[in-house]
C-alpha cells in the first residue's frame, strides 16, 4: 500500500498587500478626476499678461529710465524754501515834484515855488513760497523739467532821502523869504512822492522787464538742482497765469 504525501504550498501575503495599496491609490486618483475634473490642459497654457505691451513699456521706462516730479521735489522745494522771495530786479528812478506856497491873496507876486527831486529804487521779487509739487512737471521724451513760477511783483519802493535835491526857490516879485515846510507838509509830500514812484514802477514796461529777469534768475537758481538729479535734463521756466502782476 503506497503512502500519499500531501504537498504544502506556501503563499507569501506581502505581495498582495502592496498590490492592494497601489490599486487603492489609482482608484482615488481616478475618483478625484471624475468628481473635480481639473483643467489639466488649461493649467499647461501660459498665463495671460496683466498689462498691455504699451503699459509694460511705460512701467519699465518710469522705473528704470525715466523721472517723475518726485525725483526733483526735494531739491527744488528745498531751495525755494531757502530763498523764499527771490529778488529779480532793482530799478532806480527819480521823481521831481514842485512845491508851491501861495502868498497873500494867492497873488503870483507873493508866490514861492521850489523843485525837489527824490530818488528811490523799485525792488521786484518772485515769491518762491508759492511753488509746490504741482508746479513741477517732467517730460522724459524731451528730457525737460518745467517749473511754473509766479510773475514778478513790485515788492517795495525804497526811497533814498540822502539824495534829495532841492533847487533854488523861485520868489514872486514881493516874496522875500525862502520857502519852508512844516514837518506835516514834508510828510505829506514824501507820501505823494512814494505813491508817484510806485505808480510809475508798476507800468507794463517795468513789469515785463522784471519778468524777463525773473526767468533768468529762477533758471540760474534751479537748473543746477535739476542737473544734480539728471545731468542730461534741461530746465524750462513758465509763469503761473493765475498770479498776474501787481
Amino acid at each position: 500500500m503506497s503512502e500519499e504525501k500531501a504537498t504544502v504550498v506556501k503563499v507569501k501575503r506581502g505581495g498582495g498587500f502592496l498590490s492592494g495599496i497601489l490599486i487603492g491609490l489609482i482608484g482615488g486618483i481616478a475618483l478625484s478626476v471624475f468628481l473635480f475634473k481639473p483643467d489639466f490642459i488649461g493649467m499647461l497654457k501660459p498665463t495671460a499678461p496683466t498689462h498691455t505691451e504699451s503699459e509694460t513699456a511705460q512701467i519699465i521706462e518710469e522705473h528704470f529710465t525715466g523721472y517723475t516730479a518726485i525725483d526733483f521735489q526735494d531739491a527744488v522745494l528745498g531751495k525755494a524754501e531757502e530763498k523764499q522771495e527771490l529778488i529779480v530786479m532793482e530799478e532806480p528812478m527819480q521823481l521831481t515834484t514842485t512845491i508851491t506856497h501861495s502868498g497873500l491873496g494867492d497873488l503870483a507876486i507873493f508866490m514861492k515855488t521850489k523843485n525837489v527831486t527824490y530818488h528811490g529804487t523799485g525792488i521786484y521779487t518772485v515769491d518762491l513760497n508759492d511753488i509746490s509739487v504741482d508746479n513741477i512737471e517732467v517730460d522724459n521724451d524731451k528730457k525737460t523739467v518745467t517749473i511754473t513760477v509766479p510773475h514778478a511783483n513790485l515788492k517795495t519802493v525804497n526811497p533814498d532821502y540822502d539824495k534829495i535835491e532841492f533847487e533854488d526857490t523861485e520868489l514872486g516879485m514881493f516874496a522875500i523869504f525862502d520857502l519852508t515846510l512844516t514837518a506835516e507838509q514834508q510828510t505829506q509830500i514824501e507820501k505823494e512822492v512814494m505813491e508817484g514812484m510806485t505808480e510809475i514802477l508798476s507800468e507794463d514796461k517795468y513789469m515785463k522787464q522784471a519778468d524777463e529777469f525773473a526767468k533768468m534768475k529762477t533758471w540760474d537758481t534751479f537748473q543746477p538742482l535739476v542737473s544734480s538729479v539728471a545731468p542730461d535734463y534741461k530746465l524750462e521756466i513758465e509763469f503761473d497765469s493765475s498770479t498776474g502782476q501787481h
